[in-house]
């Protein structure tokens, strides 16, 4: 039996319109999105490098500490051999206006925990500064060259110092040590603008660098309870009487330092 065919239906133009729209709003809420997604990830990176930089700020700021004008002692120097140090708790000792701590030796060696030392003392709150072993039978260039190019000279709060001892130095003659080290001395002053402090043995100074070196800022140990006398015209400024002393976040013995009369802490800043 035939059948009447049925005609396809015409798309509705009104569909068509609607679906073009439909597509066309889409579109534009994409962009939308897009924007609003790239917006909040942009402040969520500022909120983050703010909060990293408050952070980072914070903890290396210094804490401030009380101090006495008047204590048994100023100051202490440390190396490696002093191990790990708590220096929080080194903070709580009010006598403590300076620290010295090692940094380098000879031409080539340095001290292993110098920068930990330097870092965590800083944060601690002390004026901090830095000092080399001093080697007689090396070139003096090579001995600073190796110091200057291990610490951050911005970072200094203290004059660099200088340690020469009868170690080190035992077969190096008088004039040969004297020169080496007068070059030494200057070329710090030509670096920093300042001579550096000069730590040696009471003994070993006056019979080896006095009274050729009493003109710089003398920092002399002498374990006694008699204070350092130099040979010839001119005084000490800061005298190491023991190296038996016991200080909170130290385990074993530290150097305990002490101004001379007319010695202050500006005397040694950098």
């Amino acid at each position: 039996m035939l059948t009447e065919q049925k005609r396809p239906r015409k798309r509705s133009g009104r569909r068509r319109r609607r679906s073009k729209s439909l597509q066309s709003y889409l579109r534009k809420y994409k962009r939308k999105l897009y924007a609003m997604l790239k917006y909040a990830a942009t402040a969520i990176i500022a909120v983050c490098l703010t909060l990293a930089y408050q952070h980072f700020a914070n903890g290396e700021k210094p804490t401030q500490r009380k101090m006495v004008a008047n204590g048994p002692y100023h100051g202490i120097d440390v190396s490696k051999f002093q191990g790990t140090i708590d220096w929080e708790r080194v903070a709580e000792d009010e006598n403590i206006q300076f620290v010295y701590i090692k940094a380098s030796e000879g031409s080539s060696s340095v001290d292993s925990r110098y920068k930990e030392n330097f870092r965590k003392a800083k944060k601690a709150g002390f004026k901090v500064g830095s000092y080399h072993y001093f080697l007689g039978w090396k070139p003096a260039k090579e001995q600073f060259d190796n110091f200057n190019r291990y610490i951050d000279r911005s970072k200094q709060d203290l004059i660099p110092m200088v340690d020469v001892e009868l170690t080190g130095n035992k077969n190096v003659n008088r004039e040969l040590l004297q020169s080496r080290l007068a070059e030494f001395m200057q070329l710090v002053k030509d670096e920093y603008g300042k001579y550096p402090l000069l730590y040696s043995q009471y003994r070993f100074y006056n019979d080896n660098l006095a009274p050729e070196f009493n003109k710089y800022f003398i920092f002399i140990a002498r374990y006694s309870n008699k204070e350092p006398v130099l040979k010839g015209a001119g005084k000490y400024n800061i005298w190491q009487f023991s190296e038996k002393g016991r200080v909170a976040g130290i385990k074993g013995h530290v150097d305990l330092d002490r101004f001379a009369n007319g010695t202050t802490i500006a005397d040694i800043e950098l």
